[in-house]
């Protein structure tokens, strides 16, 4: 589908004039196609928040405290990978905001990608699309989380896409009715992963009804792979199946999209009219083959800091944390890092991970806790309190990516980035496009 022919299909048409009562005022219409010269500018630019936050453009100042955990987000990097996922696949690109951007902060995520073309968001929660919405952004937002009839006044109003499976559709319509508009679904079929979704054996009955609904227009159908590249094709047969029956029966569904980030590695049949790219945006690849490739030369996006605040010496047979739970077997010298599990760094790579001080390298010891981590420094005499310390770095030379973390501890990489809380500052840098 080319990008003019997908623009006019998903634009909006709601003014602020049509919102129910008690809902703000929300942009509407579709901005990627506009030009954002602001954030080609080859001077960096900086800027700070709460994750949690409206965003605010302002100059970046320290946070509250100067040696709380931090994160820094490369939105250039951000831009990189947009454009190589789109080289890649040639089709516009629904990208992937929701949990908090994959822990890079949603909002000032989800501007930069409208600012780069990206055509659509997607969120995961309704309270996603609501922020996104508040925020002004004007690219069409899809909410793929649930809803129930206590809902369906703030979707209809705020002009989202909502995902439907079932009959819940009906309320949708009835709140539409009674706001005077038309409501845009996007229909989920369910061919494999039997996570959510309609059965895509009994996908049309539920495809008719919607259709029926004067005040419904579908916007679009969609369903989720499960990433087993033999098993993605038949799931891709079985949707296709689904959209050959609704237009046999003069039925238009719009877009149609299935591939997520690991699709975009299997094959172009999966591409269809549009992609949902996710991990990729933000620099790391859907599993080990394909990390291993390294076909787009993804950048990774993140940096979490914290700082030292503390530094012990411990004598030989001396204990740390609670119930003791390393005992130095020699002297040693232990800095605490003001960051713990509560900031999201995961307890697991207590004894398996490393961070980097003054680019060097020092081991994580087994007493990771809320707020506070401890790193082995040795003998070693140089690193001071107020120092900086990388957990997670945005280089992968370092061994400190969040994909190479992910295999310390047995998680997976999105894990490591989605657990981080949004209420760790965040520092967003822009430059010149990479």
């Amino acid at each position: 589908m080319k990008r003019r022919e997908f623009l006019d299909r998903v634009k909006f048409g709601l003014g602020a004039a049509a919102l129910p009562v008690g809902l703000k005022p929300s942009l509407s219409g579709l901005a990627g196609a506009r030009a954002h010269e602001e954030n080609d500018a080859a001077t960096t630019q900086t800027r700070s928040s709460p994750a949690d936050a409206s965003l605010s453009s302002a100059p970046f100042s320290a946070p509250s405290g100067s040696r709380d955990p931090r994160i820094e987000v490369d939105l250039a990097a951000i831009g990189w990978n947009l454009r190589r996922v789109r080289e890649r696949a040639k089709v516009p690109v629904m990208a992937v905001v929701k949990g908090n951007a994959y822990g890079h902060g949603l909002v000032e995520v989800a501007r930069y990608l409208e600012a780069q073309g990206a055509e659509a968001l997607m969120a995961g929660k309704l309270e996603e699309a609501v922020r996104l919405k508040e925020s002004g952004l004007r690219l069409p937002i899809f909410n793929f989380g649930p809803f129930g009839p206590a809902d369906v006044t703030e979707i209809v109003g705020r002009g989202f896409c909502q995902s439907v499976s079932n009959d819940e559709a009906r309320a949708l319509a009835e709140a539409a009715a009674k706001a005077g508009r038309t409501a845009e679904v996007d229909i989920h079929v369910d061919t494999g992963l039997n996570r959510a979704g309609v059965p895509h054996n009994r996908a049309m009955p539920l495809i008719e009804m919607i259709a029926s609904l004067k005040t419904l227009r579908i916007k679009g159908i969609s369903t989720a792979l499960t990433e087993d590249p033999g098993f993605d094709r038949e799931q891709l047969r079985r949707f296709l199946e689904v959209c050959d029956s609704a237009k046999r029966r003069g039925i238009t569904l719009g877009i149609r999209h299935v591939a997520s980030s690991a699709a975009l590695f299997e094959g172009a049949e999966f591409f269809l009219d549009m992609i949902r790219p996710g991990i990729t945006l933000y620099g790391y690849y859907p599993n080990a083959r394909t990390r291993k490739e390294d076909a787009l030369g993804l950048k990774p996006v993140l940096k979490l800091k914290a700082g030292v605040t503390f530094i012990n010496d411990l004598a030989a047979g001396e204990t740390l944390s609670y119930l003791r739970a390393f005992k130095a077997d020699k002297p040693m010298r232990v800095a605490t890092l003001g960051i713990g599990y509560s900031d999201g760094y995961p307890v697991a790579l207590g004894g398996t991970g490393v961070v980097l001080i003054n680019g060097r390298k020092y081991p994580v010891l087994p007493a990771v806790t809320s707020n506070h981590t401890m790193v082995d420094l040795g003998d070693d005499t140089s690193v001071k309190v107020g120092d900086e310390a990388i957990l997670v770095d945005d280089r992968r030379d370092t061994g400190l990516a969040a994909d190479a973390l992910s295999e310390l501890c047995g998680v997976g990489d999105y894990k490591i980035l989605i657990g981080l809380s949004p209420l760790v500052a965040r520092r967003y840098l822009t430059g010149s496009p990479m």
